[in-house]
């Protein structure tokens, strides 16, 4: 990847259910180097509309009779590590699912790595929800250069964001500003959020559609030093 520019857009795309995503993805993701996306369905439309670049790596998730879904990063460049966390919700039983991708930069010794995530939504308190959380940070420990975190935190409840801000300190992470903030909020509170270390936002938009239930988060991002 481009050190000093990389876009990404991250959308939860709710299963592709809702009419006209295939446009709203394609529209969105046309100049994007990464795109993560939460609650992505391996059915054949989906799978057409994620060769909009050349490589994805897919964290499964909650599966039915029918479906199987989870978290799909799509990259432009080949990841030269890819692992998948899985935590479960504690009341349902089903399945949520963390991506984790690590990329090569251009004329740098160091690597991105991308966390792509679907956060737990329905627990009493914030045990199980700390445990993904801990999770990640755990994965990241050996890691010392620049790392994105985004996805669909479900961070609709104080506790949840309390400790969701404690990961975000412990990994030296900054939470990203959008120019345009259309996030959807569950409470009063948005649950999608994009947090990055050793980079910074040149240009960042959350704007509203109507082909799912969360709105699409848009950033151009640089390392810091470039």
């Amino acid at each position: 990847l481009d050190p000093s520019h990389i876009q990404l857009l991250n959308w939860n795309i709710k299963k592709g259910l809702e009419h006209g995503w295939e446009a709203d993805l394609h529209q969105l993701a046309s100049d994007a180097q990464l795109v993560l996306i939460q609650e992505a369905a391996l059915k054949p439309n989906m799978l057409n509309a994620s060769r909009i670049a050349s490589f994805w790596s897919f964290a499964p998730g909650y599966k039915s009779q029918q479906l199987q879904t989870g978290v799909l990063t799509i990259s432009s460049v080949e990841p030269v590590t890819h692992c998948n966390l899985t935590a479960w919700e504690p009341w349902l039983g089903t399945p949520k699912a963390t991506s984790i991708t690590e990329y090569g930069l251009q004329n740098s010794d160091q690597t991105l790595v991308v966390v792509n995530i679907h956060a737990l939504n329905f627990t009493i308190g914030v045990r199980s929800y700390s445990r993904q959380m801990d999770e990640i940070r755990e994965s990241l420990r050996e890691h010392s250069g620049p790392v994105i975190l985004s996805g669909d935190f479900n961070s609709w409840r104080g506790a949840r964001e309390k400790r969701l801000a404690q990961l975000v300190s412990r990994l030296g992470m900054t939470a990203l500003q959008f120019d345009v903030d259309q996030r959807i909020q569950v409470f009063g509170r948005p649950i999608d959020h994009i947090y990055v270390r050793g980079l910074k936002a040149l240009a960042s938009s959350a704007s509203a559609v109507s082909s799912s239930d969360h709105n699409p988060m848009r950033v151009r991002l640089a390392m810091l030093d470039h």
